[in-house]
């Protein structure tokens, strides 16, 4: 098979970059093909424009090509380069540039991160600039061998196994993704097809430098695996990646799913998460959740080393109280309590301006402000059940017994002075020695809902019932409270 009918199998097959569709009102798409100057990007570019052509799918292609700044001369050459094949090809021609070493020492990153942010960034923003819905890369079958080899060495989990996407969202609200046509493509194929075509392309002499961990893996370790042990270890490596994206995608719809169970009610830049329900838990999903919580707060899931799992994981145990671990990005993960909190420990929660808001019973309140909603269903204590669903319900969960209630229910934060009847206690405390006791973080005590009648409080939202308004056996009718977090905050 040759590598045109290749890559439009696996554009097909991906559903990479779409055709116009006049029945479906679908028009066709607008591409930004990155073009560095190298043998994959030229390769790329060519065969996109030739499968367009030939198909007369009708898509917008742009050439991008971003310069460094790390050649001096070279780099600039390799961007008159590509600006004189786009004009070749009739496209049109965008460049941009940035100071990458610079970067590197303000970020404090490796040159290859510095380099790999600044091209995204210039990339999405072209893209977003044109209206693109796709930004079309080079990476090839070894490019992803060599990825998935070099995340085994470093040690990675599944996630990591996965290796590349063929396609990938990068911005949701943008509607805006990146792509890999030559993804199922082998590097010497790419070489077959330049040289046929007679193609020229850029040399960059940094890819020979076996000083760089991925070069060596590419021109030393590969090439020995490949003459003394399998030579289709690129291949037997990509399938472990294929195979491992498909256990990883299980696993994932599986952790979403008992996701919310495990999150307590969390403030800004923070998740927490039960202790108990965690650790419950089979690592593979305990390790998805933790992904989960770090996208939550930072927007984008980090790669996280073994290490950093274990950590995580081992705060749960006995040995755990009191102590944290730091991770990538400025995070922390923390236990207090019942909880592991994982957040940004440098980042003080705002004030928070709320005064009280009254309970809707029965029915739903919604209070943004506080960023959730609490459901309160009234039930006859009679109800088959009631003595099961309390033994088995979550920190989100609590009955009442509703005749036991003085005056109307309201939500509100604490105040000066309060104090609170906890449930099993035989007298009262001081709301802020209760916080203290279950370690309730200072900076968070500020936020947590309070249900309160006229004389006191009745539910330390996602910590305590109050003891006056408990279900007994005499109880005749029962308030069933549900807590749950709204999925954006707002202000009202």
């Amino acid at each position: 098979m040759n590598i045109l009918k290749k890559v439009y199998l696996t554009n097909e097959g991906y559903d990479l970059i779409r055709k116009g569709d006049t029945a479906k009102n679908l028009a066709p798409e607008t591409v930004v093909v990155a073009v560095s100057g190298g043998p994959d990007s030229v390769a790329l570019l060519h065969l996109l424009k030739e499968i367009n052509d030939v198909q007369q799918f009708g898509w917008k292609l742009h050439v991008a090509h971003f310069n460094h700044q790390l050649r001096a001369k070279a780099a600039d050459e390799d961007e008159a380069f590509v600006k004189e094949l786009a004009g070749k090809l009739k496209l049109p021609f965008h460049a941009g540039r940035a100071d990458v070493k610079k970067q590197k020492e303000e970020l404090k990153q490796s040159l290859e991160e510095a380099a790999r942010k600044a091209r995204y960034e210039y990339l999405t923003n072209l893209a977003i600039e044109l209206k693109a819905q796709k930004i079309a890369l080079g990476h090839n079958l070894d490019d992803q061998a060599e990825t998935i080899l070099h995340r085994i060495v470093r040690g990675t989990g599944l996630r990591g196994l996965k290796g590349m996407a063929p396609i990938r969202v990068i911005s949701k609200k943008h509607d805006l993704f990146v792509v890999r046509p030559l993804i199922e493509i082998e590097r010497w194929e790419i070489e077959v097809f330049l040289h046929e075509r007679s193609l020229t392309y850029r040399t960059d002499a940094s890819n020979a430098d076996t000083a760089l961990t991925r070069n060596r893996l590419r021109h030393k370790l590969i090439p020995t695996l490949e003459r003394e042990f399998n030579p289709r270890v690129k291949q037997a490596l990509v399938k472990l990646g294929q195979t491992a994206s498909s256990f990883y995608l299980l696993l994932r719809e599986i952790a979403n799913e008992v996701y919310e169970n495990t999150k307590m009610l969390s403030g800004p830049g923070e998740v927490a998460l039960n202790v108990d329900e965690f650790s419950k838990l089979p690592p593979a999903i305990q390790t998805l959740i933790i992904d989960k919580a770090m996208k939550q707060i930072l927007g984008i899931a980090p790669q996280l080393n073994f290490e950093h799992y274990v950590g995580i994981i081992s705060l749960c145990g006995e040995q755990g109280h009191g102590k944290a671990i730091r991770l990538p990005k400025g995070l922390e993960a923390r236990r207090e309590s019942y909880v592991v909190r994982i957040h940004k420990p440098d980042i003080a929660p705002p004030p928070l301006k709320f005064a009280t808001r009254k309970l809707t019973v029965p029915g739903s309140t919604v209070i943004k402000k506080l960023n959730i909603q609490i459901d309160a269903e009234i039930l006859d204590s009679k109800l088959v059940g009631l003595k099961d669903y309390i033994r088995n319900k979550d920190y989100t969960e609590e009955v009442l017994d509703l005749e036991k209630v003085q005056g109307p229910l309201r939500i509100r934060l604490r105040q000066n002075g309060d104090h609170f009847v906890p449930l099993g206690a035989r007298g009262s405390t001081k709301l802020k020695k209760f916080f203290i006791d279950n370690k309730v973080p200072k900076a968070q005590r500020d936020r947590v809902p309070l249900l309160a009648d006229d004389k006191t409080i009745c539910w330390v939202v996602g910590y305590r019932l109050g003891d006056n308004v408990k279900v007994t056996d005499l109880t005749q009718k029962v308030l069933k409270l549900k807590v749950r977090r709204l999925e954006e905050e707002g202000g009202a």
